[in-house]
Formats: C-alpha cells, sequence, structure tokens
C-alpha cells in the first residue's frame, strides 16, 4: 500500500511540474517546422548577430514510406525557433548539403516517381527553403553514385 501512495504522490508531482507542451509554426515557414514553446530559456538569442550554419544531411531517418525526411524538417525548425525569439530572417545565412541516402530529395517529381513509384516527400519542403534563401547544395558524388540523373 505505501508503494501504491508513493508512487501516486510522484505522479501528481510530476504532473504539476510538467511544463505545458504547446507548439507553433512560423513565422519563416507556416507549412513547415514546428516549434515548442520553451518558457524562460537558459540561452538567449541575440536578434543582432548574424547566425551561419551549415547543416549536413546524409540520411533519411523517416520513421513512414512517404514521411518528410526530418532533418531537412529541422532546417525549417531552426528557422522558426529563431525567427520567434527576434532573430530576423536576414540574420540567419543557412547552407544544406545533401548527400549519402538523403541525396534523393533534390529530385524532381519526374525523377523521383520514375525512381520509386511516387512522389518526393521532401519537394515542397525543399522549395519552401528555397524562397526563404536556404542555400541548397547535393554532393555531386552521392548523386553520380546513386545513379541519378
Amino acid at each position: 500500500m505505501k508503494k501504491i501512495i508513493t508512487l501516486l504522490i510522484l505522479i501528481n508531482i510530476t504532473l504539476i511540474n510538467a511544463q505545458e507542451t504547446a507548439s507553433k509554426m512560423g513565422p519563416i515557414l507556416n507549412d513547415f517546422g514546428q516549434v515548442f514553446q520553451i518558457t524562460n530559456p537558459e540561452l538567449a538569442l541575440d536578434s543582432t548577430k548574424v547566425y551561419k550554419v551549415i547543416f549536413d544531411v546524409y540520411t533519411n531517418p523517416a520513421k513512414k514510406e512517404g514521411s518528410i525526411n526530418p532533418l531537412l524538417n529541422t532546417v525549417a525548425r531552426y528557422l522558426n525557433m529563431h525567427a520567434q525569439y527576434g532573430v530576423p530572417a536576414k540574420n540567419m545565412k543557412v547552407v544544406v548539403v545533401l548527400h549519402g541516402a538523403a541525396t534523393k530529395s533534390a529530385l524532381n517529381t519526374e525523377g523521383f516517381t520514375s525512381l520509386f513509384k511516387t512522389e518526393n516527400p521532401d519537394l515542397k519542403l525543399i522549395n519552401a527553403l528555397n524562397t526563404v534563401d536556404v542555400k541548397l547544395f547535393v554532393c555531386g558524388q552521392s548523386f553520380l553514385a546513386y545513379g541519378y540523373d
């Protein structure tokens, strides 16, 4: 009985102290990059600083066939997160390098469909990243090694 009461007390304490896990899209990409809201973050971002970052996307750990590559969605989340905390888009210089298994994400509709018999789930996100001046590069070695045109 003591163990059950102790367990109930611990569960209640956990529920009382748990932060609400609200999330929000945008403001840079409204269809991608959902960001969890952190109350009183310990690391404050400097909105006057220019942030330069390279995302090295080499795989596709999507859990379901036809899902967006979560590593590409991380780029969208990075942009939205920084913008939500006051960093203007002009202060974010972002580069994405696709290689290895992630190279297929760069294929256009025709190429992807002919090879995989389905639409490219990453194409809308890649197009959205292009519209916000994210620089996207595809590794030529990987592209040729996979036999893509």
